[in-house]
């Protein structure tokens, strides 16, 4: 009876114990959720795509027919996308003082040169659009033939002066938001 009793009495310890918490922890997820179908190539986390301008002469602004610097190669680069069509869209503001809507005014930030901007185009020449709406018989494209492909949107940016006659040197710098759309 005594072995019965104590037999009893461990069962019953046994079931009132319960389990024995050996440590806590935190399961810390980190991640996102994008709306895109692409990662940019050669910018950081931020987007930011740096281009080197250069110097330019003064006299090469005034003395150009076309008002305009060297063309600046400008190559925006993606990857991991999925298939389709992918257009490049600018959303940027121009200078209040040009009649030109193409311009991309520059930075308030020092000394900006005076009558002057960026003109951005395509690899044709063809001016973008600054107005940050999809124009799918004007806006660059590319075509991304596989999922998990790659491409690159291949444009110019020149210094540009709309008033020859007035142009004064300064910083040169300028920013361009953009947008890749898949359509």
């Amino acid at each position: 009876m005594k072995i019965t009793t104590l037999g009893l009495a461990m069962l019953f310890v046994g079931l009132a114990a319960g389990p024995v918490y050996a440590a806590d922890g935190t399961l810390n997820f980190i991640g996102r959720v994008v709306n895109g179908a692409c990662k940019l190539e050669g910018a950081g986390n931020n987007g930011v795509i740096d281009i080197s301008m250069g110097d330019i002469p003064l006299s090469r602004l005034k003395n150009s027919q076309s008002g305009t610097g060297p063309a600046v190669g400008v190559d925006i680069r993606v990857k991991d996308c999925e298939k389709g069509t992918y257009y490049i869209v600018v959303d940027s503001p121009s200078p209040t003082a040009t009649p030109e809507n193409h311009v991309l005014a520059l930075n308030d930030s020092g000394k900006p040169a005076g009558s002057v901007g960026i003109l951005l185009t395509d690899r044709t020449g063809t001016p973008l659009g600054l107005d940050a709406h999809l124009d799918p018989q004007h806006d660059p494209r590319i075509e991304i033939p596989v999922d998990g492909g790659s491409g690159t949107f291949r444009l110019k940016a020149f210094y540009y002066t709309w008033d020859k006659a007035h142009v004064l040197p300064g910083d040169g710098n300028a920013t361009a938001r953009f947008t890749i759309i898949q359509e």
